[in-house]
């Protein structure tokens, strides 16, 4: 796996991509992201409860106010800042669980988690946790230092996956790193009158490198000699290459990634998917298309599918698309094949930053699984509706726009003389310039020139 980094000379941002055998697999633009709040956190002020839905609206400087679930405000926090509950009106400490979508905003939590290379520091909690990407064998291990650590240090402790092999020595000094951060947020938040922000780290070099540098990265390539320096703080064993130019350049990153942004995306054999999205959940169909592999129908949709599983995952990971997923597979009468396409998920999820849940088939045959949401798809950073379409990706169809045209053209002056008319040139095969000529009895000119193909001009001369 390589991960390369670009320093982008006009906006001084730092742009990353994971490439995986040449192919991308996730993606940091830089300049969309500068509005990311996830895992910030904030002075806020609770601005109302509403009872009925178990939650507050916290105002933290942003237009739209933030939401709090009463339930996830735990009697440590309570207790940490000497207060018996959340009322109108209070100052209040709070983290960004999840961007805001839409018209919604970010979600909120008072369970404050400080992110380390190999540790998560919870300060307003005793809880221990392991990286679930690990095996059992590996997991139980960590667990038991965990609880060490925890005990040590008198707080919450989780350790991600990078903490393998890891001295504890370091893991040692990564807790007091983060710890005096901490002691550092309560002394401001405790002055603070305003709601502001407090701590956000997610556009800096060394946020960036720490989170992209998986174990499985074997070469970092860079355009800016001082990642060479952030890299190695982190592991000093992987050599850094340092070129001039833009990277994302020398490895095509754009045009990778709109091959993934097709609604129709081909697999190797041939094969497709097509991917929609709604509001709500994303849905996935698996097609055969031109894959003539076999005759075999079971080999067919074994081959198919385990080509989409890979590829699905690949699309939400880089995407980062968020939420409910439904992908309707080539239909797999045997229960073995359907279980070898599960677990080329759960190989493939297993890659993913974010937490996803395979949760299996349903009734009509449908796969059903989730992502996390903690910030924005790039769908929702890069992508806006068609001002033509309105966002439906459907337009008129030309005997539609045709239809309207000629209704319209009945209203031809009296004294009028010459046409000229502007029509979308996907029209062009539809419309008869002699047919109008001889229905009017007028001069027409048709100019294939209009931009929307569900609208024309119409200009009558006298």
């Amino acid at each position: 796996m390589v991960l390369v980094l670009n320093r982008d000379k006009q906006s001084e941002e730092t742009q990353v991509a994971l490439l995986d055998n040449g192919k991308l697999v996730e993606i940091y633009l830089g300049y969309e992201d500068k509005e990311e709040t996830a895992g910030s956190i904030y002075v806020g002020r609770v601005e109302k409860i509403i009872p009925a839905l178990d939650a507050a609206f916290v105002k933290i400087g942003s237009e739209t106010n933030a939401f709090l679930r009463l339930k996830d405000v735990k009697k440590e926090y309570l207790e940490f800042f000497g207060v018996a509950k959340i009322y109108e009106g209070q100052k209040i400490l709070v983290q960004v669980k999840k961007e805001s979508v839409g018209n919604k905003g970010p979600q909120v939590t008072t369970n404050i988690a400080l992110v380390g290379r190999y540790v998560i520091v919870l300060p307003l909690a005793k809880s221990v946790g392991v990286s679930r990407k690990l095996d059992e064998h590996e997991r139980e291990r960590l667990r038991t230092l965990a609880k060490v650590l925890r005990e040590q240090f008198g707080t919450g402790v989780i350790l991600r996956t990078a903490a393998v092999d890891v001295n504890d020595e370091v893991l040692f000094e990564e807790i007091k790193e983060l710890q005096a951060k901490w002691q550092d947020i309560v002394s401001i938040f405790k002055r603070s009158r305003k709601p502001k922000l407090l701590l956000k780290e997610a556009d800096s070099d060394e946020f960036l490198i720490r989170e992209f540098l998986r174990r499985e990265v074997t070469e970092v390539v860079t355009n800016v000699q001082e990642h060479r320096a952030i890299v190695r703080k982190f592991d000093k064993n992987i050599p850094v290459r340092v070129i001039e130019g833009n990277t994302f350049e020398e490895f095509s990153i754009e045009d990778k990634l709109l091959e993934v942004y097709k609604r129709r995306i081909t697999l190797p054999s041939g094969g497709e998917i097509v991917v929609d999205r709604t509001e709500a959940l994303t849905v996935i169909d698996v097609n055969s298309g031109k894959c003539v592999a076999t005759n075999d129908h079971e080999q067919l949709s074994e081959l198919i599918n385990v080509e989409a599983a890979i590829e699905i995952c690949r699309v939400l990971r880089l995407r980062n698309i968020g939420g409910i997923v439904l992908i309707d597979f080539i239909d797999m009468k045997d229960e073995t094949t359907r279980e070898k396409v599960i677990e080329v998920l759960r190989k493939e999820v297993s890659k993913d930053r974010n937490r996803v849940e395979l949760y299996g088939f349903t009734k009509l045959g449908l796969f059903e699984m989730a992502r996390k949401r903690t910030s924005k798809s790039l769908d929702e950073k890069l992508l806006v509706p068609c001002p033509v379409c309105g966002g439906t990706g459907k337009v008129k169809s030309p005997h539609a726009v045709i239809q309207r045209l000629l209704k319209d053209l009945e209203n031809k002056p009296r004294n009028a003389k010459e046409l000229i008319l502007k029509v979308h040139p996907y029209l062009k095969s539809h419309l008869s310039k002699t047919e109008l000529k001889e229905k009017l009895k007028v001069d027409v000119h048709v100019h294939y020139t209009h931009i929307d193909p569900g609208t024309y001009e119409i200009t009558w001369k006298m």
